[in-house]
């Protein structure tokens, strides 16, 4: 049978059935609750059954589970049975399909109002349901024993707010406006004046200009003092730049004074590695306390010069790639793309075309590169 012909037959019948299908205390569930177990047990379809069993029964299985867990929820079942139907009213506490498994939760969990309310709601829907009566008789009784409850019931409705006065234009305003923001929740904390730490950062800025910034703990400038009297704080810049005949350094020496500051360092040579020291200059002495690691300063635009001999760099200097040198062939292949490159760029600039390269490869097709 489906649940519509189940749903037609009266109370005993579907206890019966019940029964016979072999469903424990048949006689204390409620018509739906009966409905459910008989679909439960008659249909073999996985999928079917779950359709058949409806809400209802996935209800009843969350209600099973809560209830093997031990967990103090009292209103978890009859909130999940309110799903899909209309909604209940905030203000009744009675379940929206009570039964009497939920009452004798209740009951079990100390809670004696909340099982005779839901108890008094399984009556108004099935007036014949004699466990139901019997039971709410039992707990109307204050020489029953009820457990004390581990736990207070969850409140069906928050406190009631009492509507401002149309006239209290102040009321109107304050019921309106947001609550307030938590004081220095989102506020930055502001930065300390320096970190009591030696250290000595550079960033650049442009090909030409470095930053540096810089801090010194007095406890380093006391040591520093004691041992080298008579000094002061300098910063040393030491300029790295490569050339064909090798690598050409230079240092720069700024004095500062301060223990805490900053500086911009100003005509760098682009492409440059720089690296930046905090340190304490007596006479031709430095001691350095910090420094910055090695960068390099930002290219000012490309390379003018464009090779037209392959050689190879060796400590002993520059020595020119013979014809059978094993990368003689990638290097010639490097070369040629770097010629053709210029030699696109050229030409493009020359006729005013700043589209794509396939443009100015034709230029070069046409010139009889």
């Amino acid at each position: 049978m489906n649940r519509a012909e189940l749903e037609h037959l009266d109370r005993d019948t579907l206890i019966a059935r019940a029964e016979d299908a072999g469903v424990t205390r048949a006689r204390i569930l409620t018509r739906p609750e009966l409905v459910d177990e008989l679909l439960l047990r008659t249909t073999v379809d996985p999928v079917a059954k779950k359709k058949a069993r409806g809400l209802f029964g996935v209800a009843r299985d969350l209600l099973a589970r809560v209830v093997e867990r031990g967990l103090n929820l009292p209103d978890a079942a009859d909130r999940i049975r309110t799903l899909g139907g209309p909604l209940p009213s905030r203000r009744s506490a009675p379940a929206a399909l009570p039964t009497v498994t939920l009452a004798e939760i209740y009951a079990t969990q100390g809670h004696r109002g909340r099982a005779i309310e839901t108890l008094e709601g399984v009556l108004a829907r099935e007036a014949d349901h004699a466990a139901a009566r019997t039971l709410l008789a039992q707990l109307r009784d204050d020489r029953y024993p009820v457990p004390a409850p581990r736990l207070p019931p969850e409140d069906d409705e928050p406190p009631p707010v009492e509507p401002p006065d149309e006239d209290d234009e102040e009321g109107v305003l304050e019921t309106l406006a947001p609550p307030p923001e938590p004081m220095h929740m989102l506020d930055d904390t502001p930065l300390p004046p320096h970190y009591d730490v030696d250290e000595c950062v550079a960033i650049p800025v442009d090909p030409r200009t470095l930053y540096v910034y810089w801090e010194a703990r007095e406890a380093t400038l006391a040591e520093v003092r004691a041992t080298h009297p008579g000094g002061a704080l300098s910063l040393r810049l030491v300029v790295v730049v490569p050339t064909w005949e090798g690598p050409r350094s230079s240092a720069r020496d700024y004095d500062v004074t301060l223990a805490l500051g900053d500086f911009f360092a100003r005509d760098l040579l682009p492409g440059a590695v720089v690296r930046v020291a905090l340190g304490w200059k007596s006479g031709a002495e430095f001691v350095p306390l910090a420094h910055s690691p090695a960068l390099e300063t930002p290219a000012d635009g490309p390379s003018p010069l464009v090779a037209d001999v392959l050689v190879r760099w060796t400590p002993k200097g520059a020595v020119p790639v013979q014809p059978g040198d094993r990368d003689a062939a990638a290097i010639e292949r490097a070369l040629g793309l770097v010629r053709r490159e210029e030699t696109i760029a050229r030409l493009g600039k020359r006729n005013g075309f700043l589209g794509s390269s396939d443009r100015w490869m034709h230029v070069v097709a046409r010139a009889g590169a």
